[in-house]
């Protein structure tokens, strides 16, 4: 069986092959060496798409296992939900205004980690679906919750609780910007 350690480099591997070439052709950009893909709004001046490949501890229940996340920055929004501007170019899964999961996004919506032990067969499997997902659910999810007026529109009833909060504060806050 093999070590956690070298699983981990088979999973990075089959990522860079599959999901982070997806991303790069749709001109996302990675962030260092994270699994944090970044790409600017083409519709919202400062706003940012990320998409970020989350893989649970090993010392955890959620060793040997990952997750897709998706998000939206706006700068404004972060500005009044902080009380503070973000410093420097650098935007990480921390500054996420609204996200979702891939789970949340398909049928049954529900929060899903998946396993990426098994042969290397089994997870370049894995890792061609996982890409196909974020093609046909993800990617489109971004374009549509991209601008403060599609985030005002968006709402599924997937959107986990801390975010359905957030999602209103913000639109309190859109509604004052407009009143004045």
């Amino acid at each position: 069986m093999a070590k956690a350690n070298d699983r981990l480099h088979q999973f990075d591997a089959q990522l860079k092959a599959t999901v982070a070439s997806l991303l790069e052709e749709q001109g996302f950009t990675r962030s260092g060496r994270t699994r944090l893909w970044t790409r600017p709004s083409e519709t919202a001046q400062g706003v940012c798409q990320l998409v970020w490949i989350q893989v649970g501890e090993s010392a955890s229940t959620l060793g040997g296992r990952f997750t897709v996340e998706f998000g939206i920055y706006y700068p404004k929004y972060d500005r009044f939900a902080n009380g503070r501007d973000l410093i420097g170019p650098f935007i990480g899964a921390c500054h996420f205004d609204v996200r979702t999961r891939l789970g949340l996004l398909m049928e049954p919506a529900e929060d899903r980690w998946w396993k990426y032990n098994g042969t290397e067969e089994q997870l370049a499997k894995q890792m061609v679906e996982t890409a196909r997902l974020v093609a046909e659910l993800g990617l489109p999810w971004l374009a549509a919750t991209d601008t403060a007026a599609n985030l005002a529109t968006y709402n599924t009833g997937k959107v986990p609780e801390p975010d359905r909060l957030r999602r209103e504060a913000f639109l309190k806050h859109q509604a004052k910007q407009k009143s004045k």
